[in-house]
């Protein structure tokens, strides 16, 4: 029985198409034709290499950007824990809101915030304006 990839009459036929696919898929599978594919493969690796680096970079400012805030978070409830506790000790103890040490914690409790906020803020338009920042 003859193969019936093995030629047609006529050519370009979808036999004769069949054939040449099947011989070129053969050569690619054997290794036989590994340069052909070689721009194609330094591309995709490439594209690949690009998109790891770039994937890492944001990690690690993730992760700068998440320890930078929990450092600041934990340095102002450091900072400001004495201050409160010793509000609240106050306000159970029978003091009110209008005596002086009260008043004078709550209000210093309140600047101190007031400033980290503002060094959030400027320290946010200042990353801004930075020529490596990437936002993409």
């Amino acid at each position: 029985m003859p193969d019936r990839f093995e030629g047609s009459p006529f050519p370009g036929s979808p036999d004769e198409k069949r054939r040449g696919l099947s011989q070129d898929l053969l050569r690619a599978v054997t290794g036989h034709d590994t340069g052909a594919q070689s721009p194609v493969v330094a591309r995709t690796r490439r594209a690949i290499r690009v998109a790891d680096e770039s994937r890492r970079e944001q990690g690690e400012r993730d992760r700068r950007t998440f320890g930078i805030s929990l450092f600041t978070g934990g340095a102002l409830f450091v900072l400001l824990a004495p201050a409160l506790w010793a509000s609240v000790d106050d306000l159970i103890g029978g003091e009110h809101f209008g005596d002086l040490p009260t008043q004078v914690a709550l209000i210093s409790s309140l600047l101190m915030m007031s400033v980290v906020a503002a060094l959030a803020v400027f320290w946010r338009s200042r990353s801004g304006r930075d020529g490596f920042r990437q936002d993409h």
